[in-house]
């Protein structure tokens, strides 16, 4: 279980900086075309065009919610386009939607997350790989004249063996960690994701159930004054 939980979450992080680098490339680029060019108005189909890039590398990221978590993650309800509304008003129906523009915001923050989340997992599991068999490989490092201040100050010396029993001790220490790192990283990034590409379900969810249970209550108190209308026509 341990080592399932290990390996999606390592799938998951380590997939996350290449997707955000592509996202980030090609988002931020057209949002600056964008405004530069709003002024003569290809700026707008342009900046279409871009939320709709930022959708799909929100459905992408969705999946790949669903792959670490093993359960379903909800897509926000995109409003369509009506056959009736003019070419202009079908060409800007995404900018007026709220979740195109957090799909956007995703695109852009989401590689500082990234980069954090990928790098950090990477540098623990070097630790503990590198650390664990630095017994085997460290004797093929040319040494030369020069002592490794760091050894001589932790181990009082700078000899193969102390170097091998610190980073073996390092490696030690990582490996009992990786686990809350990785996870770590991986719950991070997660958590944006679903912060900005998930919670407007919620919300919309929400307001479904409100109107139908208004619904509902409308219709239970209009049903005794129907009945109590009845009745007295009745007694009449």
């Amino acid at each position: 279980m341990i080592l399932r939980r290990l390996g999606l979450d390592f799938a998951y992080t380590f997939s996350g900086l290449p997707l955000a680098v592509v996202g980030f490339s090609c988002v931020v680029p057209l949002v600056a075309a964008s405004i530069g060019t709003v002024v003569i108005f290809i700026g707008i189909p342009l900046l279409t065009l871009t939320l709709l890039l930022a959708r799909g590398f929100a459905d992408i990221e969705r999946v790949r919610l669903r792959q670490l978590t093993g359960k379903a993650v909800p897509r926000p309800r995109y409003a369509q386009a009506s056959e009736g509304m003019g070419g202009w008003r079908r060409i800007t129906a995404p900018i007026r939607q709220g979740q195109s523009w957090l799909d956007l915001l995703y695109a852009i923050v989401n590689l500082p997350i990234a980069i954090v989340t990928f790098v950090l997992p990477i540098v623990w599991w070097a630790m503990t790989l590198g650390g664990l068999t630095y017994w085997f490989w460290g004797g093929f490092l040319p040494r030369g004249e020069n002592r490794d201040l760091f050894i001589e100050t932790i181990m009082g010396a700078d000899t193969a063996h102390n170097r091998a029993v610190l980073y073996t001790i390092v490696g030690v220490v990582a490996l009992l960690t990786v686990y809350v790192v990785q996870r770590g990283s991986a719950a991070l990034q997660a958590t944006v994701a679903r912060g900005l590409l998930t919670r407007l379900v919620a919300t919309q969810q929400r307001m479904r159930d409100l109107s139908t249970s208004g619904a509902a209550v409308s219709v239970e108190a209009s049903a005794p004054r129907s009945c109590g209308s009845c009745s007295g026509r009745d007694i009449e």
